[in-house]
């Protein structure tokens, strides 16, 4: 049997990541719904949450945890997160042409 190739092993993470976003999201939407949670408030909470989960994600696999250290994992977030939006940013004109085609059908 052969090895996988890098681009088999990217292409099952992909598909397992979309996987995972999509119940997350699903999850949450529903919440949100129920809730009747403003999108704004949403957003905030669901920032708040990944920044935690990045500080308690730090804490877990270091061996002595530091202030000093945590800023600098906030640091990389930060800059992750902003290389997300600005890939994000470059699909903006899809983005809307989808949400205007699924509006227009319901």
């Amino acid at each position: 049997m052969t090895e996988p190739t890098e681009d088999a092993e990217f292409e099952a993470f992909a598909e397992e990541y979309e996987e995972h976003r999509g119940a997350l999201f699903e999850i949450i939407s529903d919440y949100a719904d129920e809730q009747e949670l403003d999108d704004g408030l949403l957003v905030a909470l669901l920032l708040d949450l990944a920044v935690t989960a990045r500080m308690i994600a730090y804490a877990d696999t270091v061996e002595k945890p530091s202030a000093s250290g945590l800023r600098l994992e906030l640091d990389r977030f930060l800059k992750d997160a902003g290389d997300h939006v600005r890939e994000v940013k470059k699909g903006a004109e899809e983005f809307i042409a989808d949400i205007r085609k699924e509006s227009e059908q319901n």
